[in-house]
């Protein structure tokens, strides 16, 4: 990278050298390998009022990053743990990899699931783990993908993990080579869905239902079935563990009850008498 300027407030000289140096020792990117050498200027806002004036306030009241490829800038929410606002900076410099690399506007769910996987975020695919709607059979389309990740949390939540397995799919078809040849195709063609026939001979809608049978296997009701039943098989072990430890305190007790006393033998019992 060219230059990397941080603007930090007062009391956030720690945290600006900190980020300085992780976007400097940023991994290679998927498809792109190390971030492009321009002048990048990354401002740490220590507070939500200030982040909302720095961004225009565009963005969801959940968000706490933003870039700005065009201006090689990045907005970063700095009133969280040090390394929460390091694990965002990674995702915003891949968005701003990803547009200096291809050079036009990508579909939303392409643009934050490429981030998701540049960035490592493997918690967001969590969500889907125990999605109901998933378990229910329900088949997600991208277009609802593009709309959720602008709404409230919890809906942005399963937009981002479902957009991530998006871009695990097309990262997968690549081969050895990745994302580098749909992020080649995408900077020529004069579509995304041009670059997708270009790259794999599909079009944006066969991609779609390639997707969502994807999804459905990994994420539906066999992988819900896995995550309950872990959750009950622990619970399980739990109350046979507790049972034990019940009855064995039991047996003490027991124990201590009989101290004391002694139980004659049986031979030794007069025999009761018949009554007439």
């Amino acid at each position: 990278m060219e230059s990397i300027t941080v603007v930090a407030w007062p009391r956030q000289a720690n945290l600006a050298r900190t980020i300085a140096l992780a976007a400097t020792s940023l991994p290679p990117l998927p498809g792109i390998g190390p971030l492009p050498s321009r002048p990048t200027e990354i401002f740490l806002a220590p507070d939500r009022t200030l982040f909302d004036s720095l961004t225009g306030h565009r963005l969801p009241v959940w968000s706490d990053g933003a870039a700005f490829p065009d201006q090689g800038a990045i907005v970063l929410l700095a009133n969280t743990p040090p390394e929460d606002v390091v694990a965002t900076l990674h995702h915003e410099l891949a968005h701003l990899a990803l547009h200096w690399r291809v050079g036009r506007n990508v579909p939303l769910w392409f643009d934050e699931g490429y981030a998701a996987v540049a960035a490592a975020e493997w918690s967001r695919l969590d969500v889907l783990r125990l999605n109901w709607q998933l378990a229910r059979g329900r088949r997600p389309d991208l277009e609802s993908v593009n709309q959720a990740l602008r709404g409230d949390p919890a809906a942005a939540g399963n937009a981002y993990a479902l957009a991530t397995t998006a871009v695990l799919l097309l990262q997968r078809w690549g081969g050895d080579r990745g994302l580098a040849p749909l992020l080649e195709q995408i900077g020529t063609r004069p579509s995304f869905d041009a670059a997708l026939r270009a790259t794999y001979g599909v079009t944006e809608g066969d991609f779609e239902e390639r997707w969502q049978d994807d999804v459905r296997r990994r994420y539906g009701w066999l992988a819900w079935a896995e995550a309950v039943g872990l959750f009950w098989a622990v619970l399980a072990v739990a109350l046979v563990w507790m049972v034990r430890i019940r009855r064995r305190r039991d047996r003490e007790r027991r124990a201590l009850l009989d101290q004391g006393w002694t139980v004659p033998d049986a031979d030794k019992l007069d025999a009761p008498e018949d009554e007439e």
